[in-house]
């Protein structure tokens, strides 16, 4: 495998994510060690071993079906809500093994944020009320709602397409807006990793 850095983006020049190793400079937010993955008796993902610096911006790039998707998933544990999924070596986040048993999923995808490749938005919500979902599914109490909703806008670079039209449902917004939206609707819960 070579890896090539350019900007803070590292392209994998790989088939796949096997056998993969690569280190980046600096502390260490998350990393791999020895990552596989199946989903029943095939085998996805084999030995990766990543680490990301923390305050860095990493891309997985790779063909399609190279095993990105699944990778990123395994990050915040959504991977084994999928039937059949197994892991095997360790997704290590400020040093502990996120997959021990003492560790609460709900709580690990609170401070990792996954956002999807399509988006997601809740269509008939409304675009205020899309960006304070992720506060009230998760119990979250965060005062200033207002502030919470320009901040993450304007962090997604949405803000002054829809600062006018907050009531409107997320579904009336293109396709690129709603990318926008979903990742405003990730920062509100503040996550350490995104």
């Amino acid at each position: 495998m070579s890896t090539t850095e350019f900007e803070g983006v590292m392209e994998l020049d790989t088939e796949g994510l096997e056998q993969s190793t690569l280190r980046q400079e600096g502390p260490t937010e998350m990393e791999t060690r020895d990552l596989s993955v199946w989903f029943g008796h095939r085998k996805v993902l084999e030995g990766v071993n990543i680490s990301f610096p923390k305050k860095t911006v990493t891309a997985l790039i790779g063909p399609s079906g190279c095993g990105k998707s699944t990778f990123i998933r395994t990050l915040n544990r959504l991977h084994e809500l999928i039937p059949g999924a197994a892991l095997a070596g360790s997704v290590l986040y400020e040093g502990k093994d996120i997959y021990e048993a003492d560790v609460d999923p709900v709580h690990i995808r609170l401070k990792i944020g996954m956002v999807f490749q399509k988006p997601n938005p809740f269509p008939s919500m409304t675009i205020r009320g899309n960006v304070l979902s992720g506060l009230k599914l998760s119990g979250m109490k965060r005062d200033n709602h207002d502030d919470i909703v320009e901040q993450t806008l304007t962090a997604a670079g949405l803000w002054n397409e829809v600062k006018d039209r907050l009531g409107n449902t997320a579904g009336d917004l293109s396709g690129g807006q709603q990318q926008r939206l979903v990742i405003a609707r990730a920062l509100a819960v503040q996550p350490h990793v995104l």
